[in-house]
């Protein structure tokens, strides 16, 4: 048996079985679709803080991204990255081994990183202004950085979608294995 053989071998080992990869793709999908239905809320919060003229409509609205927001795109994020990564190790497409794939994973990865390092500071700064005009307190400089993260993770998620079913590109570039 050749080095090639005997690689395939090993890969078709460790393959998910018809019914686990319909299970995980589901699921996959699941969690994607939730994820981006969460942007689509958010995106509809902070609209309202923009199209509202109810101080009190405005005040809530934050306070309602700050309550769903983070705790809600974390944990979404964090499945579809583990169940992406399940479906690339038991599948023919592999992790690294299209750039499709590849391209998918770093979306992800990007995606679930910007949650808690710039979303998180955000969304809490827009719920201490909202209880603060509640308050009837001063408030200071109004959020504005919120119209960016239900854009931006719409838009990035429309192309792993479009990424999936298209499929582009080719294999990434692999190593020849030793003579």
């Amino acid at each position: 048996m050749t080095a090639g053989e005997a690689e395939e071998v090993a890969r078709t080992r460790k393959r998910l079985s018809p019914s686990a990869r319909k299970a995980l793709l589901v699921v996959h999908i699941g969690v994607a679709v939730a994820w981006l239905g969460v942007d689509v809320v958010l995106g509809v919060l902070v609209l309202r803080t923009v199209v509202s003229s109810d101080p009190t409509v405005v005040a809530v609205s934050y306070q309602a991204v700050e309550l769903f927001a983070v705790w809600t795109l974390l944990p979404l994020g964090l499945l579809t990255l583990l169940s992406g990564i399940v479906l690339g190790r038991g599948t023919r497409w592999g992790v690294l081994r299209y750039r499709w794939v590849v391209v998918k994973l770093v979306i992800a990865v990007v995606l679930t990183a910007l949650v808690p390092l710039a979303l998180q500071p955000t969304v809490e700064a827009a719920g201490e202004y909202g209880r603060a005009m509640l308050a009837g307190e001063p408030t200071g400089e109004t959020p504005t950085n919120l119209y960016f993260p239900p854009i931006v993770s719409s838009i990035a998620l429309v192309v792993a979608l479009v990424l999936a079913v298209y499929k582009p590109w080719g294999r990434t570039r692999r190593r020849r294995p030793a003579d």
